[in-house]
């Protein structure tokens, strides 16, 4: 047992500095790990006071902003626990992870302590199959939980859980009905194709089908040009946030969801997010792959498609959002049962 019946459990909450989603998905994770008898060991390289904002921080944690201090914290720790990085990961040909990062896991296994990865998604599952080699120190993970199936199937290995961020928001059982629900808001990422002249038509003809305000939103500071000019194309309005700080910017965003009969994006954490509070998620995008693999991972996923499939999938959405309350509830009860079992893990090692 830990002589100072103290568990240090060790965790990179980095992520896209202006992103909500990322902030988002490891706030989930976090909470999903916190316990008794826990000392928390967080690694936010790079990472300014407005990401920070958005994770659910406690005075007691320990903060380190440079990756050297955090190794050595977790090499001077008994039985150390590794939570392996949640979120999307980029693996190139070769081995991964890298050599520096798997000599820190091992040391956390070889000093009688465990690695626990839960939430992680491959940006390219095609490419990791055919050029990717996992470590072992992966592999023989205490726990290995990906965010969606693909990622598993191109692994080869662990299981699945919908991402940490469906864990969040507001319970199904609270949410406002449909008769208290008139926006039908968009967010739109900047780095990809602007979608043609039927798309926004699809968008009008699905406002006026049921009675709902186009408003824009921006998730990721990038995005809030698109988000202006998007609303300009369609007569609609864009909701700007109090501030860039993502505790700010989340209260905004989960604001305008909670009153929106769905959500349309080709931002995965928009939809989801959008999701947890309600609105029925339209994965709409040049390329939906990602988004309809995060999706797919809560039940959600059949309602997206390509631009010009909008017109096709959009007006389903009245009939399809009796499933959002069963779809949300199942892919939280799926992560109450891994944080279940990372309990267990953890305390298997005390």
């Amino acid at each position: 047992m830990n002589s100072n019946l103290v568990q240090d459990v060790f965790v990179n909450l980095g992520g896209q500095d202006d992103n909500l989603g990322d902030s988002a998905l490891r706030a989930g994770f976090l909470l999903a790990a916190r316990g008794e008898g826990r000392r928390f060991h967080v690694l936010l390289e790079n990472k300014t006071s407005d990401y920070v904002s958005g994770l659910p921080l406690k005075p007691e944690d320990r903060v380190y902003t440079k990756a050297s201090k955090w190794g050595a914290a977790s090499r001077a720790a008994v039985r150390p626990v590794h939570l392996f990085e949640a979120g999307e990961i980029n693996p190139r040909a070769g081995t991964y992870p890298k050599r520096s990062r798997v000599a820190g896991l091992q040391q956390a296994v070889n000093a009688g302590g465990a690695v626990i990865v839960a939430g992680i998604g491959i940006r390219s599952p095609q490419v990791a199959a055919e050029a990717v080699t996992f470590h072992q120190v992966l592999q023989d993970a205490a726990i290995v939980s990906w965010r969606d199936r693909p990622s598993r199937d191109a692994a080869g290995f662990g299981d699945v859980a919908p991402d940490w961020a469906y864990s969040m928001g507001t319970p199904t059982s609270q949410w406002a009905p449909e008769s208290e629900r008139p926006l039908l808001p968009i967010t739109l990422r900047y780095d990809r194709p602007w979608p043609e002249a039927s798309w926004f038509d699809a968008v009008r003809a699905l406002a006026e089908q049921t009675s709902t305000e186009i408003v824009t939103v921006a998730q990721v500071a990038r995005d809030a040009p698109r988000a202006v000019r998007v609303a300009e194309e369609l007569g609609g309005k864009y909701l700007v946030a109090a501030s860039t700080s993502h505790r700010d910017l989340d209260d905004h965003v989960r604001d305008v969801y909670r009153r929106s009969l769905a959500v349309i994006s080709d931002r995965a954490h928009g939809l989801i997010i959008g999701a947890s509070e309600g609105a029925y998620p339209l994965g709409s995008a040049a390329d939906p792959e990602k988004i309809k693999r995060l999706l797919d991972s809560a039940g959600l996923g059949e309602l997206t498609g390509r631009y010009d499939e909008l017109a096709q999938l959009g007006p389903q959405v009245v009939d399809r959002r009796s499933s959002l309350v069963s779809g949300i509830d199942t892919a939280r009860a799926t992560l109450t049962d891994l944080q279940e079992r990372i309990h267990k893990a953890m305390d298997a090692v005390l």
